[in-house]
């Protein structure tokens, strides 16, 4: 995703909505509710593991069936605002709870959820099948036992969508919907899974029961129109977006999400009809104004651009899609103070978020503008050298290579920016510097 299309939603990006450990009913926040635990957690913070199991020991067998010491002990040091933040002892804490309370699930769902934020499926699938196993038998307390079956449904599912085993994917999320009637992310993940069953026609009434239980999920025309988008297809994805426009022409978040679509398949006027559209039905939405702006950016309209970007900086200072746009708007701008204040922008946005693939291209085309061209080189190479380098930052590098004589390499990445259908402001430059040097080469 490149540094102009990423600002807010423009440019479709279609994620599953995966369990998450933050939004579960067992990992809150919330204070102990014994003073045993208080003490214990307190005891673990200081490092006294003997005092901390004794606390835990008492509270367990004062209230059985609630949730382990133990992981009120991960939780305390996995709080970011905690100075002794330290994942190795949430680790520690979860690990030493399967031990303690082997017949507990929650530690092994916590496990579970951690491994399935860093991808490791098998791993989190037997965490989540050993936790269901044991939320069966768990009868201390019958509340806690359904959060409980919950939540490891809710892992086994995202496992199964991120391995896009559609059947058994389904499966869960049919037993979900059945678990927590009223969670409107449970038929919308359904629907999505059905839509990639080929069965649409329940997909389009999974989908219409979420968005009647979520007002912040989208009607299911366009949704079918974003997935139908992401298999390349895009007639079907055109036709779903008409019906769509037709029938929820008035809603903001559909014409915001329309505008994505439009964009993705570079009609420009579109865009900005669709947007402007969306910014008067609700003008404090954010997708629709950063969408202007990233249109003034395609346009060359560079001073509106930092106009409507710095307004959006103003109310949400580190937001890093406006401090992106922004910082794009007065880097080309023919202005050396400008110039110094895109710098200085860009360089905040990278530093305050470094796994911001967006932010840090974003830095580098300014140090190109300032023609910093080996720092702009450093940062673009490290990224392919992860394979995070977009279509624009191969721009970036392949205009570093060309200003540096190193034709070769400079046309290797203009190929590689150009390889994906992807759309971004400097397409056009790119295709024009390709012809240019590989004119030069037949010469």
């Amino acid at each position: 995703m490149n540094a102009y299309q990423s600002l807010g939603v423009i440019f479709f990006v279609f994620i599953f909505t995966m369990p998450s450990s933050a939004q579960g009913p067992l990992v809150s926040a919330e204070p102990p509710q014994h003073q045993e635990i208080a003490h214990g957690v307190e005891a673990a913070l200081k490092g006294d593991v003997a005092d901390a199991e004794k606390f835990f020991a008492e509270a367990a067998t004062k209230t059985p069936g609630s949730r382990p010491g133990g992981i009120d002990a991960a939780m305390a040091f996995a709080d970011p605002t905690f100075e002794q933040h330290h994942f190795g002892k949430v680790r520690f804490w979860l690990e030493k709870t399967t031990d303690d309370s082997p017949n507990d699930p929650e530690a092994f769902l916590l496990l579970g959820d951690i491994a399935l934020a860093e991808g490791r499926l098998l791993e989190t699938r037997m965490l989540a099948e050993h936790a269901a196993n044991l939320a069966e038998k768990f009868d201390a307390d019958p509340v806690r036992k359904k959060s409980l079956r919950i939540y490891a449904e809710k892992l086994l599912a995202g496992v199964f969508e991120q391995k896009r085993n559609w059947n058994e994917a389904l499966s869960r999320l049919t037993t979900l919907c059945e678990l927590e009637p009223a969670n409107g992310e449970h038929p919308y993940r359904l629907g999505l899974v059905l839509f990639r069953l080929g069965r649409k026609d329940d997909a389009v009434k999974s989908l219409t029961e979420a968005a009647s239980k979520d007002s912040s999920i989208l009607p299911p025309l366009i949704v079918l129109a974003q997935l139908s988008e992401m298999e390349g297809k895009t007639e079907e994805a055109a036709k779903f977006l008409a019906e769509s426009l037709e029938k929820d022409g008035g809603n903001p978040k559909v014409l915001a999400a329309a505008a994505d679509l439009e964009l993705r398949w570079n009609r420009l006027p579109q865009v900005r009809e669709l947007s402007e559209k969306a910014h008067k039905l609700d003008p404090a939405a954010v997708a629709p104004r950063l969408t202007l702006g990233i249109i003034d950016l395609y346009d060359g309209k560079f001073e509106d651009a930092e106009e409507k970007f710095s307004q959006l900086v103003s109310a949400m200072p580190e937001n890093v899609s406006a401090l992106v746009g922004l910082s794009l708007a007065l880097c080309e701008q023919s202005d050396v103070n400008q110039l110094r204040r895109a710098y200085g922008y860009a360089k905040m946005n990278a530093d305050k978020n470094p796994e911001s693939v967006d932010a840090q291209t974003t830095l580098a085309w300014v140090l190109v503008k300032a023609n910093y061209l080996e720092e702009a080189e450093k940062i673009l190479a490290r990224l392919f050298d992860v394979g995070d380098l977009n279509s624009p930052g191969a721009y970036y590098l392949a205009v570093v290579y060309a200003q540096r004589d190193r034709r070769d390499e400079a046309i290797l990445f203009l190929q590689h920016s150009l390889a994906t259908k992807t759309n971004f402001p400097k397409r056009v430059a790119a295709e024009t510097l390709l012809n240019s040097l590989t004119e030069q080469d037949s010469q």
